[in-house]
């Protein structure tokens, strides 16, 4: 009993999908008889040209405020993990290895001041996860 439902509901769907293509196209519109042709109007003279205002003095003022509010663009920020490969203290660099299924990747980043701090126990094999700012960890937590 319930092969036949699925069956007959199978081939309900197929039909409906059929007749939905048929009411999606367009009707022909029939074909209107010819008008005849209007008669050419006669141009209209030409208006005289209106005379030219004198320019005013360009405001040096008024392009800086324009170039002030471009600003350099927010960097992006995200979350990734991996394991520390390379941890330089003096240059304020680490060396992140993110492997995934598709593709391996090594990042260096830079440190800010408070991952510095609690960077002690950090060392290369550890497995981290990272805050990124741009190119700057702004947290590190160490996992195992």
């Amino acid at each position: 009993m319930m092969k036949k439902f699925a069956v007959v509901l199978v081939g309900l769907i197929f039909v409906l999908s059929l007749t939905g293509l048929a009411f999606a196209q367009e009707k022909a519109k029939p074909a209107e008889p010819a008008k005849p042709a209007e008669p050419a109007k006669p141009a209209e003279p030409a208006k005289p040209a209106e005379p030219a205002k004198p320019a005013e003095a360009a405001k040096p003022e008024a392009a800086k405020p324009a170039e002030a509010k471009k600003e350099a663009p927010k960097p992006v920020s995200y979350r990734m993990g991996g394991s520390v490969v390379a941890l330089d203290m003096a240059a304020k660099k680490i060396t992140i290895k993110q492997d995934s299924v598709k593709k391996q990747k090594k990042v260096t980043l830079n440190l800010s001041k408070n991952v510095l701090k609690g960077l002690g126990d950090v060392k290369a094999g550890d497995s981290v996860n990272i805050w990124v700012t741009g190119k700057t960890i702004t947290k590190l937590i160490k996992v195992f």
